[in-house]
């Protein structure tokens, strides 16, 4: 073989490598740029998943009542004052937005704000308030030019219906945000927003020469688009990774979607603040956090201190660091006013402004009494997976503020007095309040905790306590349901008794007082809360007879003992229960089923539920049965166990039932004005003795009710039996 032939191979190598290299590199990068499209195909999946979806489980919000300012309701100037300052409305000198009134010598103008109601929608309206002697004599409407004997005011927020998330939010559609915030949120936060496609290189240009001459960190060039990628797909990990994806992602979305579409996203995306235990977001709902008011109703400080904010939610807290965030919203005004959004004068009497912020609280006033009664309502309407089904839902409630301050200031009231009485041995007392419309069923007050704002144990629902007396209304609600047999002047026998039982044993009930006497009338017997001649009438019903009717009035869901100690409270309801069966009894017969809700109604305006219309009313007791019950409790206030209530309540013709339990270890009061009816519960968690009866008990807490609560006199029809004589008995409680 030749030298030329044994180099030959040799020769031919060569090629080969340098033909490898470029062909190599090639597939490499279009391997890189497959993959890339591969990734950015997935991204932008997930991107679009998320924007066009619901982008967050919104809470339901839930409402108070819905109250209207009334000519026949005779309200003073500082009543209505009041009611409007409850609602959120602002006494100023001149109205400018909605929520704003000013006064005017006798008169009141109000721009009240437009609310969507559950039955129809309305737009604000300027009204004229003109009060004669200083009492509300005529309401105007403004606009319409005419005279109307009412309007209604929007409802309060009071909580927000959360699912397994920590986040609260009230998500706006983008006109329904100032252009003032908007303008102030692009002048600081992204002044090109409206020129780059998701990333600004020149921000990005400018924050490293910035920061490279600080020699630290002092300038950020994320865009807004960059920071809505951030919050909403990914997390605050500082990492070359999580850069390259929200940089990616930020094109992807900035592509995909215009640019106010990105901003509302982001007006409504913003943390800007903790609320206990669950984070808010959006500015919508940092208004209402922070002020207290609308996010339109703010004026401009306030918008650029919410602004300013969005750097850092903490940091600029003005209740924890008040001059910090001033300064830094004074950074936002002045930001305006170099790009030319406010002018000189503008700037100047704006960084002169307060911060404006109301006294830090929650967001919403606690009542996780009336809360839990609420859950557990829903749950049983629309199941377990209720969230799901009532996202940015609209709960509108039955609660009262009126009723539920007059609740909650009587226990507090009440239970103190109690405690601080010379006998040293009342200690530890606990207490539950349910307050019902008995007409319509509608829950207006709960409390179930002596200190109200506690979440926890529910006592006026979760407890399961003995009622005593409490029961003996309905014992004699369903005797009076047969005239020819029972009726107010039906004599009762009042002497001693011992039953038989069916295992051999015997029962000897005993009037509280240890006194007997001749017969009296049914009326007497439950004026006095007399035990023996309650037992008798029960007997002569039977046992089975009361308990099946007893059920129908309310207790369907109570465990009741076939026991003739049933007769006179020996099981044991919560308050929430027992208010049932007084419903019925107040309501001439009509069972009505307690509710808390008015109407749920979706976030694209539909009715999800309205128990108006699902409330199946039965009428269970004869009319004429229920109202002459009434009129025996309103002789249980007049000289019975009740009496007490007399000195100064007597122009209202309370009805009412006390009840005390063995040991006194449960007092009760049942209380009965023109419209509502109040179930007092005052016991110890532990069971002992309270050293106190319903009537020293139970029925101060609901003196202390009645006082705050503005009740209507009860007015029922006359009787219709005559007196019989009988001997005085004194009241057994």
């Amino acid at each position: 073989m030749s030298d030329n032939q044994q180099q030959q191979p040799e020769s031919s190598e060569k090629p080969r490598k340098k033909g490898f290299i470029l062909p190599t590199c090639f597939k490499l990068m279009l391997l890189g740029a497959c993959c890339a499209g591969l990734y950015g195909i997935y991204l932008d999946g997930r991107i679009r998943a998320k924007m066009d979806g619901q982008i967050w489980q919104l809470p339901a919000q839930v409402y108070g009542r819905i109250e209207s300012i009334r000519l026949k309701d005779d309200l003073t100037l500082e009543q209505v004052k009041l009611i409007l300052n409850y609602y959120n409305y602002h006494e100023v000198q001149k109205i400018v937005t909605p929520g704003d009134y000013k006064i005017e010598g006798d008169n009141l103008v109000l721009l009240r704000r437009a609310f969507a109601f559950p039955d129809h929608p309305e737009a604000q309206r300027v009204l004229r308030l003109r009060f004669v002697g200083e009492k509300l004599a005529r309401i105007e409407d403004l606009v319409r030019v005419k005279e109307v004997p009412e309007f209604r005011l929007d409802p309060k927020v009071i909580a927000m219906l959360h699912s397994d998330n920590d986040e609260e939010r009230q998500a706006l559609p983008l006109r329904d945000y100032p252009r003032f915030l908007i303008d102030a949120l692009i002048a600081t936060e992204d002044r090109h927003f409206y020129e780059h496609n998701g990333v600004s290189v020149l921000s990005i240009a400018r924050a490293l020469i910035t920061n490279y001459q600080a020699g630290r960190t002092v300038q950020g060039a994320s865009t807004l688009t960059q920071q809505l990628v951030k919050n909403l797909f990914l997390s605050s990990e500082k990492s070359l990774e999580r850069k390259i994806n929200e940089a990616f992602m930020s094109l992807i979305l900035d592509y995909r979607y215009d640019k106010d579409r990105i901003l509302e996203t982001y007006l409504n995306e913003i943390y800007l603040g903790q609320n206990g235990s669950y984070q808010v977001h959006g500015f919508a709902l940092a208004s209402q956090f922070y002020f207290g008011r609308p996010i339109k109703e703010i004026n401009p400080s306030q918008m650029a201190l919410l602004v300013g904010m969005a750097k850092g939610a903490s940091l600029y807290n003005p209740w924890r660091n008040p001059q910090v965030a001033l300064e830094r919203r004074n950074v936002v005004l002045k930001l305006l006013h170099e790009r030319g959004k406010i002018s000189q004068d503008e700037y100047e009497l704006l960084v002169k402004q307060p911060l404006g912020v109301k006294e830090k609280g929650s967001l919403y006033s606690p009542q996780p009494a009336f809360m839990h009664a609420l859950h557990l309502e829903l749950k049983q309407r629309f199941g377990e997976n209720q969230m799901a089904k009532l996202s940015g839902a609209k709960v509108f409630t039955t609660l009262d503020h009126n009723q539920q301050n007059a609740a909650e200031q009587a226990v507090i009231n009440g239970v103190e007095e109690l405690e601080n009485s010379a006998d040293k041995r009342v200690k530890d007392l606990q207490a539950a309040i349910v307050v019902a419309e008995y007409r319509s069923g509608k829950v207006r007050a709960i409390v179930g905790d002596r200190n109200s704002n506690r979440a926890g144990f529910n006592r006026a629902i979760q407890s399961k306590r003995q009622i005593g007396s409490l029961v003996k209304p309905s014992i004699y609600a369903i005797a009076l349901s047969d005239p020819s047999k029972y009726q107010l002047n039906t004599l009762i026998s009042n002497q001693p008794i011992t039953i038989r039982l069916p295992n051999g044993k015997t029962w000897s009930p005993r009037n509280y007082s240890r006194n007997y006497s001749a017969p009296v009338t049914l009326e007497t017997a439950l004026a006095k809360s007399l035990n023996i001649p309650t037992v008798n009438i029960g007997r002569s019903i039977g046992l089975n007879k009361i308990i099946d009717k007893q059920k129908e009035m309310g207790w369907d869901k109570v465990e009741i003992p076939r026991f003739y100690s049933t007769l006179l409270g020996a099981y044991s309801i919560s308050p929430f229960d027992v208010t049932k069966s007084y419903q019925t009894i107040a309501n001439e017969g009509v069972r009505t089923e307690l509710t808390t809700i008015e109407q749920v109604i979706s976030s694209q305006g539909e009715t999800l539920y309205e128990p108006r219309v699902d409330n199946k009313r039965k009428q269970v007791l004869p009319p004429s049965a229920a109202i002459q019950t009434m009129q025996a409790m309103q002789q249980v206030v007049e000289r019975g166990t009740a009496h007490r209530l007399q000195k100064d309540f007597a122009y209202l013709k309370l009805a009412g039932k006390t009840g005390t339990t063995n040991d006194a270890r449960d007092t009760w009061f049942a209380g009965i004005d023109g419209n509502h009816i109040a179930t007092v519960w005052i016991g110890k968690d532990n069971n002992s003795n309270t050293h106190l009866t319903g009537a020293s008990g139970a029925l101060k807490v609901y003196q202390e009710y009645i006082k705050r609560a503005n009740p209507t006199a009860l007015v029922l029809p006359k009787a219709n039996a005559s007196k019989v004589a009988e001997p005085e008995v004194a009241p057994e409680e």
